[in-house]
């Protein structure tokens, strides 16, 4: 019993505990290649939906009548040696402009011996010939064939097959006694309904990490299948050179992709690695920026390049030593189960739900998409 002033520390039972209701997540929970809208108003990724669990494309590839020097041409050499695959750009009676600083105009004869060789009749028409460097470019500039000559034989690459299988994540089980369910908590007003958002939140992290780093697998013995991400599937084009993102380091990319007849429209990268983009002290970038009052930099939104605009997207989950130059129309999510919760038979005096979804991820034309592999942080 308390006598005299009454204080704060005589009566203890039953003060009621200054609780702040809202609760603190410790993790982050965005996921921006499932939810996230660009700049543009358009989602990261297109989406469709399939019904199979292995989903299949092809790739094709035009005959473009170029390439480079494979190897030095010296003055007395008969035959060039075009880069890996190109032999059957070109056929008899094919006119070459070669070199870069040297031209000098040549003519194939036919097809050597060895692989991505073309025999030539070497300064062909006026000039003389010359030596020319490894990496030269060799142009087609039409075929030089006698007055009703027949065609050469037809030439015709065939088209290559690519797969992703869809995998399957969850189910995720949640299970809560009835009591559980009724007794308050602070800030929770139904504890079923917050478990079931915190499992929703993880699957969705999972999924976006899935989407960047999965890997191809599949066994017919466990019946377990996993589906390849960006990492599994872009590998043409990995730039191991460039240490920073920078707008020189785009647009060298891009340069690379659009000789290969493609063009990156998204750059998915950590904000880490995008300090240089950011910096207001380069005046020489043309770019769109956001505005916002509340931090001290002002975050780059789309850069635009001779190439066009690149629309940055920021990942949390993107390893900061990695980035993805992709466009969006060649990189899809195929949905074959969107995330759904389902009800469970009942035992004893608890309620069990499961949280369920299958998807997977198709990338054609990954040779017009790069991926940066070693950028510091």
């Amino acid at each position: 019993m308390a006598t005299g002033t009454l204080t704060a520390y005589d009566l203890t039972v039953g003060v009621i505990v200054d609780m702040n209701e809202s609760i603190y997540l410790t993790s982050a929970q965005d996921s921006p290649m499932i939810t996230g809208v660009d700049a543009d108003g358009l989602s990261v990724l297109s989406t469709r939906a399939t019904r199979q669990k292995k989903i299949e494309w092809m790739h094709d590839a035009i005959l473009t009548p170029r390439s480079t020097l494979a190897a030095l041409l010296v003055t007395a050499t008969a035959f060039v040696t075009v880069a890996s695959g190109h032999q059957t750009r070109f056929s008899t009676g094919d006119l070459l402009r070669l070199g870069d600083t040297n031209e000098e105009l040549l003519r194939v004869t036919g097809y050597g011996s060895t692989a991505d060789t073309l025999t030539v009749t070497r300064s062909y028409g006026a000039g003389a010939a010359t030596t020319h460097d490894t990496s030269d470019n060799i142009i087609m500039v039409g075929t030089a064939l006698a007055e009703g000559s027949d065609p050469e034989n037809g030439r015709a690459t065939d088209r290559t097959q690519d797969y992703n299988l869809t995998q399957i994540f969850g189910p995720s089980q949640i299970q809560m006694s009835r009591t559980e369910q009724i007794v308050q908590k602070y800030g929770v007003s139904a504890e079923f309904a917050y478990q079931m958002q915190m499992r929703v939140t993880e699957n969705a992290i999972s999924r976006e990490q899935a989407i960047l780093y999965g890997e191809r697998t599949e066994s017919t013995t466990t019946k377990i299948r996993s589906m390849g991400g960006l990492e599994y599937f872009i590998t043409s084009n990995v730039d191991a050179t460039s240490t920073q993102i920078t707008e020189t380091s785009i647009q060298s990319n891009q340069q690379t992709l659009y000789n290969a007849g493609g063009m990156a429209d998204r750059l998915i990268a950590n904000p880490t690695a995008l300090t240089d983009l950011n910096s207001l002290t380069d005046s020489n970038r043309v770019r769109v920026e956001f505005a916002d009052s509340r931090r001290g930099r002002v975050p780059v939104t789309v850069v635009t390049t001779e190439f066009g605009d690149v629309t940055v997207v920021r990942n949390r989950w993107n390893l900061a030593t990695d980035a993805w130059l992709i466009n969006r129309e060649q990189v899809t999510r195929v949905i074959m189960t969107p995330l759904r919760a389902e009800r469970l038979a009942k035992t004893g005096d608890s309620d069990k739900m499961q949280i369920v979804c299958e998807e997977s991820l198709e990338v054609i034309g990954e040779d017009h998409m790069a991926r940066f592999s070693a950028l510091v942080y």
